[in-house]
């Protein structure tokens, strides 16, 4: 996930459009949420089966955690960009966790690509080295978790799919468990599922089985694969998990290699369930990695300073603009 560098700012919204915001914001909240009860009315869930909470679900086996993070720093005529990738591996036998991390890659905003485009390579950098160092583990541990999905994203190709289906095949060859989990999936594959309904063309699957799935069952079962099309030649399949009770929407994808059947995606599913947090929702150790290798703006603005008091100090202050933070970017 992206962190900006932006510092809150205290404002004085003229309160006339602070009314005219809250009105038109509440029409169109009402019309959405009515449009989605019309549609969702008498639809059945896809095939579904419900999984018995199993925290102690490898309990004996190494089990690793693999999460990317990224940041964008506004420089006053372009952008750098931070993409690193972490591991947190846990050991039972001596109740240990080690850490291992790939080199971060510092990328810079070319003179002819636009923000949108450098945050989309910052993005592709980022889940390439998530795979690489997924990849590099599977020596060493028995289940990996990896926080993200294991179907590319439509934009994404060239090396990110390459180091995808070398993580799947590693996988098979090893005998290893290794399954993605997607935190906020944006993907509309249930349509087959739902009876030509158009409500998949409309709304998220995350939205549709919001509605459809109680807590700790899972939908569609057995896991199927996406769309042709859909998955950028790489074999997997998917299916999605209720961990929370509403109202939180708290449904979450699963994907899995294609070769796994439906006993060991069970088992992934039962170790998912068995060690969510209560209140997030996510697994236990997908929550850790995520944790440490995020970047927040705080930590940013303390190592930009720290960098350009030491870039600068032997440098003449006229040149230090193309350093400098972009207007709005308080980092001094």
């Amino acid at each position: 996930m992206h962190v900006t560098m932006a510092e809150e700012e205290e404002v004085k919204t003229y309160s006339g459009l602070i009314v005219s915001i809250r009105d038109g914001l509440a029409d169109e909240m009402a019309r959405l949420a009515e449009r989605f009860m019309r549609l969702i009315d008498g639809i059945s869930p896809p095939a579904s089966t419900r999984v018995s909470p199993n925290p102690r679900r490898f309990s004996d086996k190494v089990v690793a955690a693999v999460d990317g993070g990224s940041m964008l720093i506004p420089f006053a005529d372009a952008s750098l960009g931070i993409a690193s990738a972490l591991a947190v591996i846990y050991h039972p036998e001596d109740r240990a966790f080690e850490r291992r991390l790939l080199k971060p890659k510092i990328l810079f905003q070319e003179p002819d690509e636009d923000e949108g485009e450098f945050m989309d390579r910052l993005d592709v950098e980022r889940e390439t080295m998530v795979m690489q160092l997924a990849s590099s583990l599977l020596e060493d541990v028995d289940v990996l978790a990896v926080d993200g999905p294991l179907i590319p994203r439509p934009k994404y190709a060239g090396e990110y799919v390459y180091q995808v289906k070398n993580l799947l095949q590693l996988a098979e060859r090893r005998g290893r468990l290794v399954f993605g989990f997607v935190k906020r999936p944006q993907a509309r594959f249930l349509e087959a599922c739902l009876g030509g309904s158009g409500l998949g063309d409309r709304f998220t699957d995350r939205a549709i089985l919001a509605a459809l799935l109680e807590r700790f069952w899972a939908a569609p079962w057995p896991p199927m694969r996406p769309p042709a099309g859909s998955r950028g030649d790489v074999d997997v399949k998917f299916t999605y998990i209720r961990l929370l009770e509403p109202p939180t929407p708290a449904v979450f994808r699963v994907d899995v290699p294609a070769h796994l059947d439906c006993g060991e995606v069970m088992e992934v599913l039962e170790y998912v369930a068995g060690t969510a947090d209560p209140e997030h929702g996510v697994p236990a150790m997908i929550m850790k990695a995520d944790e440490e290798v995020k970047m927040s703006r705080l930590m940013m603005v303390s190592l930009y300073r720290e960098c350009f008091m030491k870039v600068a100090s032997g440098i003449d202050p006229k040149y230090w603009s193309p350093l400098a933070p972009r207007w709005g970017e308080r980092l001094w």
